[in-house]
């Protein structure tokens, strides 16, 4: 009759089953520390990456729209860079900004960024300007030819993956990826090194003309041939052939 047991509207519970419910709560407790730790060592480290989500800016360049919707941007100490143009939302260039191939424009966006991959979110129509032509002092930039490669990697969304979407690649995210390259957005290869680092190679079609591409290739395994060149900092490749390389 001296067994101790729970009383619900007692004050105090019986001092064997407060120490008995002691020892749980800490082993729990250590258990899910060194569960969580676990978990976190075999995740793979997130990608990086940055979106300015509602700061805007204001830019000022040339304006490209093929092969790649790109806007050439030039500092006061002469340094050129290029900058991936895409819309709000799912969206390639906006259609505001289209038929201007060639131009000096000025317009407010959003910076996203991942390494040298750098993009501008282009969500106020009412700020783009066209200034004209390009400036005679201006320097010009051309593709260096790097030759024919063969490339393996994961197809990927750009915008997603320069820092609007985290994970932005995998299975998890490729029902979100197919639809950003159906919008438009440019595609690229993930290609990754020895040491699990990855950068994107973007991807064209042949002379100068957007990719042909099927957007449920999205974060499947290719492999990729054809030409690669690097515009100032962004490599990119005319693709001749794409071949699945796994699941």
């Amino acid at each position: 009759m001296n067994d101790e047991f729970y009383v619900g509207y007692a004050e105090e519970a019986p001092l064997g089953l407060s120490r008995f419910r002691g020892r749980v709560a800490a082993f729990l407790y250590g258990f899910g520390v060194v569960a969580a730790s676990l978990l976190a060592i075999g995740l793979s480290p997130a990608e990086p990456g940055t979106f300015e989500f509602g700061v805007r800016k204001a830019f000022e360049g040339r304006i490209l729209e093929t092969p790649l919707p790109l806007l050439r941007t030039v500092s006061d100490d002469g340094v050129v860079r290029h900058h991936l143009l895409v819309g709000a939302g799912k969206h390639g260039l906006p259609a505001f900004a289209r038929g201007h191939h060639g131009e000096w424009v000025r317009f407010e966006g959003s910076r996203i960024q991942a390494g040298r991959l750098a993009m501008i979110e282009m969500s106020s129509p009412e700020s783009f300007r066209v200034l004209g032509g390009v400036p005679e002092t201006r320097p010009e930039v051309r593709d260096v030819d790097l030759g024919e490669v063969l490339l393996e990697g994961e197809l990927v969304d750009t915008k997603c993956w320069a820092g609007v979407m985290r994970p932005a690649t995998g299975k998890v995210h490729r029902s979100c990826a197919v639809v950003c390259l159906r919008g438009g957005v440019p595609p690229g290869l993930l290609v990754r090194d020895a040491k699990g680092d990855g950068s994107v190679v973007l991807l064209t079609g042949r002379e100068g003309r957007p990719l042909d591409l099927d957007p449920r290739l999205a974060a499947r395994r290719l492999g990729v041939a054809g030409r690669l060149f690097v515009l100032g900092e962004v490599p990119r490749m005319e693709v001749s052939r794409i071949s699945l390389a796994g699941p």
